[in-house]
């Protein structure tokens, strides 16, 4: 009842969000003017080309993924390739149906099938987190330093300041994260008994969930001691970032006028900002990843509101649809169900309490 309940604060929070988000979009000219029928010829003008590469492109993604998570594993199993891709998949597409509490459907599946810790399984997906959002500010940092944006008004130029700043922070920020992952795992133990005595204040129970994530970020940094899973990890994270943004970039290419003449850092710049957005996502139909392509687009690149947004229409069905077709393709194959793979989590979800107690 608590998980329902959450779930519906964050649904309306984030529909708030992104409805202040397009309450002052639309009190610009541009908003005011805009031309649905110019929306739909970028749409259907849209170059089938780049888009069936596009498409090749997301389904490899997960093939990167898989091995990534394989290289992850190492130090626990040596995993099946086709049961990380499968739960890849599965993950990937319960996050596009039922939004974000579909995360942790990747690690109970792939806990099940290889039957190995569900406190394991989290530990590989927090190393997970952690590395894609180092690539993503190396991704925004090199967009900022070495992609020349010019924009033509006040409240772009006050726009790309603001991400310059921000972009310092974000560099530094990871920096120290980076030595922090480091000095995590080379003395796990002596700081985690003193980030323990630090927080001993708080309650039993969030104090035994707080030593369980300790104990599992630990498991999962085991790799940085491994050094070819740790260069297996660092050099599929870079494949995977690179081809995202391609993806990106060859659907600027397909839209063509107002689009087609932005480089491959852009595409990064604003795969950048979708991702910021991902924080909202409304279950079925995206949301926040949709609105920060558009506002990428439109307030630093200067593309006109139609374009932007049929780019930002493509890229989500790009994104969700593959994934979602082979999803269940996948879940019939397995003999599963969406419901089925939640009861999977929360039975890993238990078995982790369990143990915790």
């Amino acid at each position: 009842m608590k998980k329902t309940w959450g779930r519906w604060v964050w649904l309306a929070a984030g529909i708030l969000i992104i409805a202040l988000i397009f309450y002052n979009l639309g009190r610009s000219p541009e908003w005011r003017n805009f031309r649905w029928d110019r929306l739909w010829l970028s749409i259907v003008g849209a170059r089938l080309d780049y888009l069936l590469l596009a498409v090749a492109l997301v389904y490899s993604t997960f093939i990167v993924r898989a091995i990534r998570w394989r290289f992850f594993m190492a130090p626990i199993k040596a995993a099946s390739l086709w049961v990380l891709f499968v739960g890849q998949i599965l993950g990937f597409s319960s996050i596009f149906l039922v939004g974000r509490p579909g995360e942790l459907v990747r690690p109970a599946y792939i806990a099940k099938k290889e039957n190995v810790p569900m406190s394991g399984m989290i530990a590989v997906w927090l190393l997970e987190r952690v590395l894609d959002t180092i690539a993503m500010v190396v991704l925004f940092a090199a967009a900022i330093y070495f992609e020349p944006v010019n924009p033509d008004t006040a409240k772009g130029i006050s726009v790309l300041h603001a991400m310059h700043e921000g972009g310092h922070v974000l560099f530094g920020f990871t920096a120290l994260l980076i030595l922090g992952l480091v000095l995590f795992r080379l003395k796990a133990a002596s700081m985690t008994a003193g980030s323990l005595r630090l927080f001993r204040f708080l309650p039993e129970r969030p104090l035994r969930s707080f030593t369980h994530f300790l104990n599992s970020f630990s498991e999962g940094l085991s790799v940085i001691r491994d050094w070819k899973g740790l260069a297996g990890g660092l050099a599929t994270t870079v494949v995977l970032w690179i081809i995202n943004v391609t993806v990106v970039w060859l659907v600027f290419r397909s839209v063509r006028h107002h689009l087609g003449h932005l480089p491959w850092l852009a595409a990064a710049l604003t795969l950048f900002c979708a991702a910021l957005g991902l924080v909202v996502q409304f279950p079925g139909v995206g949301g926040g990843y949709q609105v920060g392509v558009i506002l990428a687009l439109t307030q630093i690149f200067n593309v006109p509101a139609e374009p932007a947004t049929g780019a930002s229409i493509l890229l989500w069905l790009l994104m969700s649809v593959p994934c979602l077709a082979l999803g269940l393709v996948l879940l019939i194959r397995e003999g599963l169900s969406i419901r089925k793979l939640e009861a999977i989590t929360e039975e890993e979800e238990q078995a982790v309490k369990l143990n915790e107690s």
